[in-house]
């Protein structure tokens, strides 16, 4: 009868434990955890589609906690109770928002939004929650501002495109076509000139070798060519000094004499003007000297005839 007793307990004592695993392991699935002390918060939300019992809170991507409980309250909100470690601190004003796990299966998880406040909640308190807004929604949102930009930029694209439109009218093109024919050939002479100092380069390197000899000669002769300076300065100095005023009056006097001796000449005053004016006396000089050169001529040739000299006496002659 004892042994009976013993296998009895035993057998409800195994049926105890296992009913106690089977709880435990069913809280620790639901994301309760029994071995370790966590901080409990709530929300409420007006729509959990996708939120199951266990499903991670996030924080910025990183899993901080677990959904222990959602119960639909009175009001029909749905209570959602989430714990998470001691450790992590929760500001106060900060948000418990619903958001997609990923783009297929659409589970839901609590993303936390921290505010900067520098109080935090306690265990217990409550969290300020937010639905779920939608792919769709949350798509709309983002794509609205760049909807908006973009037909901005249409419209602008379209009045610059208008614009460009008028101005390139047939008489511009024209123009522009000169122009681009005269911006080609002021780049072929430009780049004829450039060929051209290219091959000149030498020529211009030899310039520059004489520019240097020679600033180097100035250099070198520059005590030289002060003196020079000073030595054109001194005359200029003497020449200054000279008395320029007193030359210039004594040569306008001889000038002045000189006239008045020309003036006398052609007027036939004097000698020397009958002489040079008087056409008759200029004959008779004339005539005068041809004779004169008739007697010479013939005293050449006859000297005995007007010359007589006798060592032995004088003889008559013819």
């Amino acid at each position: 009868m004892a042994v009976k007793v013993k296998k009895e307990w035993k057998i409800g004592i195994v049926v105890v434990a296992a009913i106690l695993m089977f709880v435990l392991g069913l809280g620790f699935l639901k994301g309760k955890n029994i071995f370790s002390s966590e901080n409990e918060y709530y929300t409420y939300y007006d729509n959990v589609q996708g939120l199951q019992e266990s499903a991670s809170v996030q924080l910025n991507g990183l899993s901080v906690g677990r959904v222990s409980e959602i119960a639909l309250q009175p009001n029909r909100k749905i209570k959602v109770t989430f714990t998470m470690s001691k450790d992590l601190k929760v500001p106060l004003g900060s948000v418990a928002k619903l958001a997609s796990a990923d783009l297929i299966s659409g589970t839901k998880v609590i993303s936390l939004t921290f505010s900067d406040s520098a109080g935090y909640l306690k265990d217990g308190a409550y969290i300020t929650g937010q639905d779920y807004s939608g792919l769709l929604d949350n798509l709309s949102e983002n794509v609205s501002p760049l909807v908006s930009s973009a037909q901005h930029t249409i419209v602008t694209i379209d009045t610059l495109v208008k614009s460009v439109n008028s101005l390139f009218n047939d008489e511009t093109r024209l123009h522009l076509s000169q122009s681009m024919a005269s911006l080609d050939l002021a780049l072929k002479q430009l780049s004829a000139l450039s060929q051209s100092l290219n091959n000149q380069s030498q020529n211009l390197s030899g310039v520059i070798q004489n520019a240097n000899s020679i600033t180097a000669n100035l250099a070198a002769n520059n005590e030289k060519i002060n003196t020079t300076f000073s030595n054109l300065e001194s005359f200029s100095n003497s020449l200054s000094q000279a008395h320029v005023d007193q030359t210039l009056n004594d040569l306008q006097a001889a000038a002045a004499s000189l006239q008045g001796i020309v003036g006398k000449i052609n007027d036939n005053k004097g000698s020397l003007g009958m002489m040079l004016n008087d056409k008759q006396l200029y004959n008779n000089l004339t005539a005068t000297l041809s004779s004169l050169d008739v007697l010479l001529s013939d005293l050449k040739s006859h000297p005995a005839k007007y010359i007589n000299v006798s060592v032995f006496g004088r003889k008559n002659r013819d």
